[in-house]
Order: structure tokens, then C-alpha cells, then sequence
């Protein structure tokens, strides 16, 4: 479609020519074009289009996930696959070709899977989804982006993966890029959470470790609380029986409240804001949350409720807009949202690396 390419066709009036004949001329689409490799629900895709950028291609092996990057990203092309999959990555190459490398410059996000290394997780070193994370360079290298940004856990930068690592940046080295990594908590660039993520900043220019610091320094934002952060929203109804997540409730998207037991709702109202178990943490209201977990452990719990947090106020607390709706069950909305990369952190990285790379963005 031509709305995913490079260029767009407008218009003209008669008057132009001069004979009465309308004529059709292209015009350049300079916007900062995407592929999102491991996009999950989006967080990097989101963080780039607020840049500016227009996401062509996003790739993910989860099919649940897919749904909801397909509906928040209409105009993208959506793979279902894994990027260790030579044919993913040729699919990908074909939905990029019209771009060129000349039209305007190209951009690779990634966000790939975590549980291997992630401190939440069994951290087992043999995972196959560890596989990924060195599949990005390859992927990077084939594809032949501007520049490169990679999301994950802040576990990665370990000692324990310093092997992994070198084999990652031997092949970006190898394809003519320059690899430089930064430790960052979301809650100093406005997201009210607290989250250690790693930033992997590929360029073809070697980038300068102090200046990227130096400007990320200036991007940081006062911390932002949870009180703050959750403000407008209404008490959520109870999740109907018969939930659909294509329904339009009538209410704010992903608002809807878990069917807690009267002994569970005592369990969390017993609870001071800020203390509690892994499973019901309760958040406080004037501090930025822990770091948002899925899976096994419950949500925490909301500070002046008694139940768990909704998907919505989880997407809050991960910077996400309310008008971004995520599709799936209840459990795999929240799964997605906590696995998701927060927008305002993901901008100012790509903000930094745009600017340094020499990519214009908004």
C-alpha cells in the first residue's frame, strides 16, 4: 500500500498545466521509516511515531500481541514469526525494499524476549529465546538500517552474558556498526515506575559514550507518582463474564476491575499503601510503582481500593495514552502491557540516537 511506502501521490489543479489536464505528482515522504523487530504490543513503535517516524514493518512470534500492534498500527505490516527465521527476515526485506536506502532514512527497533535473563525469571542461560538478542544483529546487518536500537532487562549487562554480548556486537562490527549500551530507570524519564532497562545504541557512527549520557541527562523529567499518573480515571467496573475484548464498553478501554472474594478484598484493604507480598503489593500513592511484573505474580494493588490494578492503570504506569487499546484476554493484556518497553523512556533513547546518527526527527 502506498500509505507504508516511501512516497504518496497528490493532486494537482488544472490551472497547473495550463491545458486543462489534471496531473499527478509525487511527493517524498521524509519521515524516519520503522521495522520493529519483536514489537510486542508496541512501546518502541509507539515512542517512534511520537518522534515523527512512520512504522512500516513490525514482527512478533506471539500471536495475541499481533492483534493488538495491528489495531494501534493500521498502517504497518505485520509479520507473525520469529526473526531467527531466515524467511521473516526476507519478508521483511521485501516490505522495505521501496524504500531503497535513499527515500528517507530507515530505523530497526527491538525489543526481544527477556525471561532468559530477566531477574523475574528462571534466568536459565540455555533458553532458546536468549537466541534472539544476537538474531537482532543479524537481522541489523542484513536489513542495513541508519541506525539500531535494542530494548531489554538490565540482568543482560551482567557478567554473566559479557559472552553473549561480544558475539552480538562482533557481528554488528562485522556488517559496519558501532555498538554502545546505557543502564536506565524509566521513573527519570516520566514514566511513575521504577524499571532498570538496557539500551543497546547501534549506529554507523562510533557514538560518543559521554555525549549520548550528556544528552539523556537533558531529557530527564521530574519523577512522577502514581496518584498523579492514575488521576481521571473512574472506578472501574467488575470485568463482565462474557468480557470481549472487540466490544466497546462504553468506558475507557481496558478498565475493568478482576472479581476479587470478600476474603481477598480484606486481605488488600488490610495492606498499607507501599508494603505487602510479592502477590498484592499495594502501591503507594505519592511514589513512582516497583517494576511492573505478569505471569504468576498479581498485579499490586491500587492505593485506595481494595482490588488489583486494571490493565488501563497498568498502562498508565507504563506511559502508555489511553486511546492505545490492547486486545486478548485479562491476564494477557496485563502480560503484554508489563512486558511492554515504556514509550517515554523508548523516546528519549531514540530521540538521542536519531539526533547522534544524524536522523531528523520531530
Amino acid at each position: 500500500m502506498l500509505s507504508r511506502q516511501a512516497t504518496r501521490t497528490s493532486r494537482l489543479n488544472c490551472a497547473d498545466r495550463g491545458d486543462g489536464k489534471c496531473v499527478t505528482a509525487s511527493v517524498v515522504d521524509v519521515r524516519p521509516a520503522v521495522a520493529d523487530l519483536c514489537c510486542g504490543m508496541g512501546g518502541l513503535s509507539l515512542a517512534a511515531t511520537q518522534l515523527g517516524m512512520r512504522v512500516l514493518v513490525g514482527v512478533d512470534v506471539n500471536a495475541t500481541v499481533v492483534r493488538t500492534f495491528v489495531n494501534n498500527f493500521p498502517e504497518a505490516k505485520v509479520l507473525e514469526g520469529s526473526i531467527t527465521s531466515r524467511k521473516v527476515i526476507e519478508r521483511c526485506s521485501l516490505e522495505l525494499t521501496p524504500l531503497n536506502g535513499k527515500s528517507s532514512p530507515f530505523v530497526i527497533l527491538s525489543g526481544p524476549p527477556c525471561q532468559g535473563f530477566s531477574a523475574a525469571g528462571p534466568r536459565n542461560a540455555a533458553d532458546p529465546r536468549n537466541q534472539v538478542f544476537v538474531a537482532v544483529a543479524r537481522a541489523v546487518v542484513q536489513l542495513k538500517p541508519h541506525c539500531a536500537l535494542l530494548e531489554n532487562v538490565s540482568m543482560l549487562l551482567a557478567d554473566k552474558h559479557s559472552g553473549r554480548r561480544k558475539k552480538f556486537e562482533k557481528t554488528l562490527h562485522a556488517g559496519g556498526y558501532y555498538v554502545r549500551h546505557v543502564l536506565l530507570d524509566a521513573a527519570d524519564f516520566g514514566v511513575p515506575q521504577r524499571r532498570k532497562r538496557a539500551f543497546f545504541l547501534i549506529s554507523r557512527i562510533k557514538l560518543d559514550e559521554q555525549e549520548i549520557r550528556e544528552k539523556l541527562d537533558q531529557l530527564k523529567q521530574p519523577v512522577l507518582n502514581v496518584a498523579a499518573s492514575l488521576r481521571g480515571l473512574p472506578v472501574p467496573a467488575v470485568r463482565p463474564d462474557d468480557y470481549d475484548d472487540e466490544k466497546d464498553y462504553d468506558c475507557i478501554p481496558n478498565h475493568f476491575a478482576m472479581c476479587h472474594s470478600k476474603r481477598v478484598m480484606n486481605k488488600i484493604a488490610a495492606i498499607e499503601p507501599g508494603t505487602g507480598p510479592m502477590s498484592y503489593r499495594r502501591l503507594h500513592p505519592s511514589r513512582p510503582s516497583n517494576t511492573l511484573f505478569s505471569g504468576h505474580r498479581a498485579p499490586p494493588a491500587h492505593f485506595s481500593e481494595p482490588r488489583s490494578i486494571t490493565v488501563r492503570e497498568a498502562a498508565r504506569l507504563q506511559g502508555f495514552p489511553d486511546s492505545f487499546r490492547v486486545y486478548g484476554s485479562f491476564a494477557n493484556q496485563m502480560e503484554q502491557v508489563t512486558n511492554a518497553v515504556p514509550p517515554p523512556l523508548a523516546r528519549a533513547v531514540l530521540r538521542v540516537l536519531a539526533d547522534l546518527s544524524g536522523v531528523a526527527v520531530q
